[in-house]
């Protein structure tokens, strides 16, 4: 297996959390879009205000998980300490 070469002189990118929180919200937006379908084909009623909140909170949350997992990416990929280097043979062992 070829080991990976970690680019120390890459900085952090704030423009691709920003494309990740993007995707995110446009996740979090199909989502909320699916949901609406469920709610609008459902005998319920729901005040307009709350839907439209609980739509807002599931976007927000899919642009919350874009920016999580893009921004742990990069500072893992940033890390110097060699326990985030680890091979997969260490990874099964105990300890």
């Amino acid at each position: 297996m070829k080991r990976q070469e970690v680019d120390l002189n890459q900085p952090f990118s704030g423009a691709r959390v920003l494309v990740a929180i993007a995707i995110g919200c446009a996740i979090g937006a199909l989502i909320a879009y699916f949901m609406k379908v469920l709610i609008d084909n459902t005998p319920v009623q729901v005040d307009i205000t709350r839907l439209r909140l609980f739509y807002l909170m599931i976007v927000l949350c899919g642009g919350l998980g874009g920016f999580a997992i893009e921004t742990t990416r990069q500072l893992q990929q940033e890390a110097t300490d060699p326990l985030y280097r680890h091979g997969r043979k260490s990874r099964n062992r105990r300890r």
